[in-house]
């Protein structure tokens, strides 16, 4: 859903508190694809990302024992709601990284 404003709010913290019903389950190739997309996010958004399972789901981030500031996200654990949720803000977040990186 949008804000009425004609776009998908970019934030976590406002998208969490619009009304996101979007709960079908995702297939392993949709969850595949969102997790290649986090993948390339730049570091800002990438918190963003952690941020928002943090407060939808805040029991399923795992520290690595190896490196404490690697995070480990079981993506089978996050409800169907989350997941649809970050692919709306992944894909959101590529697409205006994109936009910047085009700009002259």
């Amino acid at each position: 859903r949008d804000d009425g404003g004609g776009e998908v709010p970019t934030t976590g913290k406002r998208m969490l508190e619009q009304d996101f019903t979007n709960d079908s389950p995702m297939t392993y190739e949709e969850k595949r694809e969102l997790c290649a997309n986090m993948n390339k996010l730049p570091g800002k958004k990438l918190g963003s990302v952690v941020q928002i399972i943090h407060d939808r789901n805040p029991k399923i981030l795992q520290q690595n024992g190896e490196d404490p500031d690697e995070i480990e996200i079981d993506i089978d654990r996050i409800d169907a709601a989350t997941l649809r949720y970050l692919e709306v803000f992944v894909k959101e977040a590529l697409t205006k990284n994109n936009k910047k990186k085009a700009r002259p």
